[in-house]
């Protein structure tokens, strides 16, 4: 999920990067397979596909670079500010550093290295070498900074906020823990054996280890808490892209069986568990539901309240004294003659006005009956509707001829001139 909560970022099953808006409800692809991809702390995607063209993409859409790195990039990592280094293979590794507007400002270089890691602001890259840790910083690219360790690294990976760096070592049970700002190692974390992998909680409590081997003994994860550097406990839980993780609210959710079981991440205390969930793909994120998106499930409660309401069985009738028939309303205006609240189908609401006219236009050019609705506050977007309709089944069946996400409206609009 983006840092403005407002796209999920995955690969679909072809390996394209694939973006979907939580907004406007509807899928984007941003780069081909075979890309590579990277997330910037202020919400900026960037991907890099095998010719090493590079767009950027935001919520509002998306750009492309004008300077193309060429073949052999291997990876990369997104920094705020339309910012890329990039790690390309050739005679050795080499690193460089690009901005969108300024091209390459640095090419030199670098050792090999069994793992790399750069911090969440994309503002420092670590290297696991033979011997120790290879640290290049932003600012000094041309100054790196070497701290020998104990022991063959393995992992690596920055804290949140990018003062301490954790490496695993190969044959040692303990993680080594690297000082970025005073170049020195500080006292280590002593595990329960050698570690294989490590997985940082992204709001910095704690550490999630996962043994040497553990890929072929069994599924256990070791939690390490950062508030004492020990290891809190274990968890029987399997080790994927998705899970364990670590909420912002400080819960773990691991795969348990067939079941994801969520626990403490101080205490590991059991808080609950979803029985058949572990053949899901899960994330966390901090996304506040738009209106469009209450809007949603508030047609999906009330949709649901009608169909109870008709499945409910027809009670006895009641022996009542006869009442007067009621007064018949007045004769209404014809609809098409007023602003009455009608039925409208909702396919999109953006914060991008040429995108919901392209959207429009591409409606329009199917002969749909569609509006575009301005943004009646700063906060609201520009909405795409097409309608209106007399009733919801008729709605329905209009928004799934569409072939597209949607969700039913009530408004008051003029009806526009059917095509």
């Amino acid at each position: 999920m983006d840092a403005a909560g407002q796209r999920l970022l995955y690969r679909d099953t072809s390996g394209a990067v694939t973006a979907f808006d939580l907004v406007a409800f509807h899928e984007r692809t941003i780069a081909p397979r075979g890309s590579l991809a990277s997330l910037g702390a202020d919400g900026a995607l960037l991907a890099v596909d095998r010719r090493g063209a590079v767009v950027e993409s935001e919520p509002w859409g998306t750009r492309q670079w004008p300077d193309t790195l060429g073949a052999g990039v291997r990876e990369i990592f997104a920094a705020p500010g339309a910012r890329l280094l990039v790690l390309r293979a050739g005679h050795g590794d080499s690193l460089l550093s690009i901005t969108r507007n300024g091209g390459v400002s640095y090419a030199a270089a670098v050792p090999e290295a069994a793992e790399r890691a750069a911090s969440r602001d994309g503002d420092a890259l670590a290297l696991a070498t033979d011997s120790g840790l290879v640290v290049l910083e932003d600012r000094e690219l041309r100054a790196p900074w070497f701290v020998r360790l104990t022991g063959t690294p393995r992992a690596v990976v920055f804290s949140p906020s990018g003062h301490r760096i954790f490496v695993a070592l190969r044959d040692r049970s303990e993680l080594a823990v690297v000082d970025r700002y005073l170049h020195e190692e500080r006292p280590a974390i002593p595990l329960p054996g050698p570690a294989g992998a490590i997985r940082p909680d992204p709001w910095g409590r704690a550490l999630l280890v996962r043994p040497s081997g553990a890929e072929r003994a069994g599924d256990e994860t070791w939690v390490v808490g950062l508030a004492r550097n020990r290891v809190v406990g274990s968890l029987a839980t399997e080790w994927d892209t998705d899970l364990p993780t670590v909420s912002s609210t400080g819960v773990i959710l691991s795969r348990e069986g067939d079941a994801v079981v969520a626990h403490d991440v101080h205490t590991l205390n059991l808080l609950g568990e979803v029985a058949d969930g572990a053949a899901d793909f899960w994330f966390v994120g901090a996304w506040a539901p738009s209106g469009t998106a209450a809007a949603v499930r508030q047609q999906v409660r009330a949709a649901d309240t009608a169909h109870s309401a008709r499945a409910e069985p027809a009670r006895p009738a009641r022996t009542a004294e006869p009442r007067p028939a009621p007064t018949p309303p007045p004769a209404a205006a014809p609809a098409e003659s007023v602003n009455a609240r009608r039925l409208w189908v909702q396919v999109s609401a953006s914060q991008s006005e040429s995108a919901s006219r392209e959207l429009v236009a591409v409606l329009q050019a199917a002969r749909h009956p569609v509006q575009l609705v301005p943004p009646r506050s700063e906060s609201d977007g520009w909405r795409v509707v097409v309608g209106p309709y007399a009733t919801r089944g008729e709605a329905e069946a209009a928004g799934r001829a569409l072939g597209r996400p949607f969700f039913i409206v009530e408004r008051s609009l003029p009806a526009p001139a059917r095509p």
